[in-house]
């Protein structure tokens, strides 16, 4: 039976998922991955050939997944703009990277365990590069829509512009934090509407 090399890679990224939440980056080695996901060590190395390039690969997988969650949503956040709820279509595109529920929250987990690992791993450091210009992007692209849709300023310069979309990553990234470190005082209701009040308060000065 031909393995389905693409799906083979996926299920080693789950298990790698599975023993980072459980303890750590440390214990993701080739050996404890072959373990975790019922697989032999030659397996595992026919895919990767290092544990570097095993957890690289991982890593990107979250990043990939987040991706493919924002371009799945776009009609819907398209047709919020459309009924006249610009906002929300904008609010929802952001909302995609928060971790609001467990399947959000767990990438949210896995990825700050990845990115405590970066400082010392070239490989991994790039990744968090990217993603973090990946989630910068994503607040420059809500902004720009909400510009587009006459609900900022018009004369807005480019340096206003890139101050705005930085204060607007920061908070991201602050609630972010709040979420997985501190649930008890802030729920996914509560960031939504954090989220949302900032957005309007933006709006508000059109």
């Amino acid at each position: 039976m031909r393995v389905d090399h693409d799906r083979r890679r996926a299920e080693l990224a789950e298990a790698v998922w599975r023993l980072v939440l459980r303890a750590g980056v440390p214990a993701a080695s080739v050996r404890a991955v072959a373990n975790e996901s019922g697989l032999s060590m030659g397996s595992v190395r026919y895919f990767f050939n290092t544990q570097d390039e095993l957890l690289q690969f991982a890593m990107g997988e979250v990043v990939n997944r987040a991706r493919a969650r924002v371009a799945a949503k776009a009609d819907r956040r398209q047709a919020a703009v459309r009924a006249g709820r610009p906002l929300d279509g904008v609010a929802a595109l952001l909302e995609e990277v928060l971790p609001l529920d467990d399947e959000r929250c767990v990438e949210a987990r896995i990825w700050a365990a990845f990115s405590a690992a970066a400082s010392t791993d070239p490989g991994m450091h790039r990744l968090r590069r990217e993603a973090d210009d990946a989630v910068r992007g994503l607040c420059r692209t809500a902004l720009q829509t909400m510009a587009e849709l006459g609900l900022l300023d018009p004369d807005h310069d480019h340096a206003g512009l890139a101050l705005e979309t930085h204060r607007l990553w920061a908070l991201l990234d602050g609630l972010t934090v709040h979420l997985l470190v501190e649930p008890a005082y802030i729920s996914p209701r509560q960031a939504r509407r954090v989220l949302r009040r900032h957005l309007s308060s933006l709006a508000a000065r059109a």
